[in-house]
Order: structure tokens, then C-alpha cells, then sequence
């Protein structure tokens, strides 16, 4: 078979065809690029949970993506720092001081406040008789309730909020361009000056946000350094909108598609906390992930070589028909709870903020579907992104 391309812009639309001709014929497959890459249920997990074997190796990755010369991009200084690409002791301690910056009580508040930007997003399309889901609610509401919980002022948003929208290249496979490049490497700096400004206030005057506990966070004496800080600071403000607004305009495109799932919904609100899982098995935002292969791994009597890169298609495991009967129908019924889909990944890089991305996920499509049961997609307008990875809508355009 043809050499799988996992830049291959078509995959934007629909990936799913290629990851079940893959599955099926050659489950470790040697990519285009490279990088050996697994569509199965069993090994995509194994890549997950195997932490040892599998690592990040961030410095390794981003040469092979940019070149030698990206130790010098001051974007790589801050995404080096981050709990989501470090690997090992390194991880296991970055993850203990940024978990407990997560408590219980902070997700509880953060629900009224999550409900009243969505009441307050949608009560403006409705105002105009329609709206672009993906630009006037599916990227400025994660982004809002995220800031919220760190501290930022309904005020910078929208300045703030532009950096972290530029930093999303850095979280793609892709290739960037010069001037897609110059403008992570300002917007990282811009950023890493704002939240520095806001460590130096949080210390003087601890306030209850996630931010400050951040700060303030300690582990049998330890403590985050300003620059794990600053870095960690910047992760959580770009990834979690990014993959949450991706999930938002995947849910309700897959919901569009299926008006029968849709009027369950607005019949029976409470089955859609457990309908967002399924949604976002069906359609996955974050479509893949990388590692590097630190030694000798075996995938169903495949032998990967120490040194090699592997990547792991998360979207491609949550349909594999070995795991999920009728992988590629909607299903509110199905019992996730016997095999969890990898959606939020797994082993020690279990996402932090899982919890919080399902409220939201929750209260999106409450509010939308309650209040706003009329609405309509737009379809012929709608557009996928260009980033195979970071699966997601452009332009969702609906109407009441």
C-alpha cells in the first residue's frame, strides 16, 4: 500500500476511511515521514500507558519537526518546560504541584461562571438571528472560562486571548512557516510577561484562583520554579481552549448529522453528560500524539527499534471495531465504562484538566439545547481546519 502521509491535508476532513484501510492492512504502519504509526485500540494504549518505553523526548521531536536551530526559537524554551511534553521524574513532579492547583471546589464554582458566558455568548447570536459557532462561541468560551479559573480579567481577553489562538501551530505536527513562527515566538513572550506580572501580584496578594494556587502549590517543599511556572501558566491558557474548541464544533457537526441523537438530547438533558463522551469517541479533537520508542517495543509481533518515532492515532483507536461494536455509529447507549476511549489519553499524561473540558462540554450544549432548541447548522458553509492532528471546525455557521 501507498506510504501513509500523516500531513496530508485531506485527513482534515475525514481521517476515518485511511485509519480503517490501516487497522486493517498494516497496523504498524512506516509513515511518509517516518514515524511508525498505530491505529489499533490495544497499541495505541500500550504507547499511552507505557511511559518507559514511550516518551516525549521534546528536543528530539521538535528538531525533527523544525530543524536543529529551534533551541534557539524562544517559543521551545517555554514548551520544553511544560508537564504535557516532559517525561519521566520530570513529568511525575510537574504533574503533583500542577494537580493540586485542580481541586474540587474550584470546579464547582466555575460551573455558574461557565453558565453565564454561554448564556451570554448565545443571547448574542440569537440577538443577530445567527452566529459563527466556532469563532463567536466555540473558541471564546473555553478561553473565557480557562481565564477565569487562572485569574485573567474578562477585560484582556481579548488581547491575551489572541496569543494564545497563535500559539496553536505549536501543538500541530505541521511544519511552520517563517512568519506562522515569528508570531508563536511573540506571542509566547507576550505571554510569558503577563503571567509573569500576574506571579509577582499573586505572591505579594494570594487571591483563590487556579493561578495563584499554582503559585503557591508545594509538594513535600518543593515548589514550581517562575519558569515552570510561566510555562505551565501558558500551557494551561492554549491547550485548554484549543482541543475543548475543537470537541465543541466536531459535537455539534456529529450532532447535525444525526437530528435523532440531537432531539434525544433536547428531550432528555440529563443524558448529556454521558453523550459527550460518546460524541467526542465518534470525533476526536485531538487526533494523534507522538513519542520516541527508548527501547526495544513489540506491537502484536511488530518490532519497533529503540530511537524510532511512533504515532499514536487516538481517533483511529476510538473506532476500532475489536473494541467497540459498529465503531463508526453514534451511540448514546454504548457502555464506555467497560473500555474507556482514549479520547483524554492515558497512563501518567492522563490529561490534568479533563474534568474541567467535560463541564464545559456539559454546559455548551445544555445551555444551547435548552435554550436555544431552534437552532440550525448551516451546513454548506461549514469548513474543517487545515491541521490533521488538531481535528476541528474553522467555520460553523448556524441560525435560529
Amino acid at each position: 500500500m501507498e506510504p501513509f502521509n500523516p500531513l496530508n491535508p485531506e485527513l482534515a476532513v475525514n481521517p476515518y476511511p485511511a485509519y480503517a484501510d490501516l487497522r486493517e492492512n498494516d497496523p504498524v504502519h512506516l509513515s511518509a515521514m517516518g514515524a511508525y504509526v498505530l491505529t489499533r485500540y490495544d497499541d495505541v494504549r500500550q504507547m499511552l500507558n507505557d511511559g518507559a518505553t514511550f516518551q516525549h523526548q521534546y528536543v528530539a521531536q521538535q528538531k525533527l519537526r523544525t530543524g536543529a536551530h529551534v533551541e534557539d526559537e524562544p517559543y521551545f524554551d517555554y514548551f520544553r518546560r511544560m508537564i504535557f511534553v516532559s517525561d519521566g521524574d520530570a513529568h511525575h513532579r510537574l504533574r503533583k504541584l500542577v494537580a493540586k492547583a485542580f481541586t474540587p471546589r474550584q470546579l464547582t464554582e466555575l460551573r455558574q461562571k461557565a453558565e453565564q458566558i454561554a448564556g451570554e455568548l448565545f443571547a448574542e447570536g440569537a440577538k443577530q438571528g445567527g452566529m459563527d459557532f466556532v469563532s463567536e462561541f466555540a473558541l471564546p468560551f473555553p478561553l473565557r472560562v480557562i481565564g477565569s479559573m487562572l485569574g485573567i480579567p474578562d477585560s484582556d481577553h481579548a488581547e491575551i486571548g489572541s496569543h494564545a489562538t497563535a500559539l496553536n501551530p505549536v501543538l500541530e505536527f505541521l511544519p511552520m512557516s517563517p512568519e506562522v513562527l515569528a508570531q508563536a515566538n511573540e506571542s509566547v513572550e507576550i505571554l510569558a510577561d503577563y503571567f509573569l506580572q500576574m506571579a509577582e501580584a499573586r505572591r505579594r496578594s494570594p487571591t483563590d484562583d487556579l493561578f495563584s494556587a499554582l503559585v503557591h502549590a508545594t509538594e513535600d517543599g518543593d515548589t514550581l520554579s517562575n519558569e515552570e511556572l510561566i510555562a505551565n501558566a501558558i500551557l494551561l491558557y492554549v491547550a485548554g481552549h484549543e482541543t475543548t474548541a475543537g470537541g465543541t464544533s466536531l459535537a455539534l457537526f456529529t450532532l447535525h448529522n444525526h437530528p435523532q441523537h440531537m432531539n434525544a438530547l433536547r428531550d432528555d438533558p440529563e443524558m448529556i453528560p454521558a453523550a459527550i463522551d460518546e460524541l467526542l469517541r465518534y470525533d476526536t479533537p485531538g487526533q494523534g500524539t507522538a513519542r520516541v520508542v527508548m527501547q526495544q517495543a513489540t506491537f502484536g509481533g511488530h518490532v519497533v527499534e529503540p530511537g524510532s518515532f511512533v504515532l499514536g492515532y487516538i481517533g483511529a483507536a476510538n473506532r476500532d471495531p475489536a473494541v467497540y461494536g459498529n465503531p463508526c455509529e453514534l451511540d448514546f447507549q454504548r457502555d464506555l465504562a467497560r473500555t474507556r476511549p482514549l479520547t483524554f489519553g492515558g497512563g501518567g499524561h492522563m490529561c490534568v484538566g479533563r474534568n474541567l473540558a467535560r463541564q464545559e462540554f456539559e454546559v455548551a450544549f445544555t445551555t444551547l439545547l435548552m435554550e436555544h432548541p431552534s437552532i440550525k447548522v448551516k451546513e454548506d458553509q461549514c469548513r474543517f481546519r487545515d491541521t490533521p492532528l488538531m481535528r476541528g471546525l474553522k467555520s460553523l455557521p448556524i441560525e435560529w
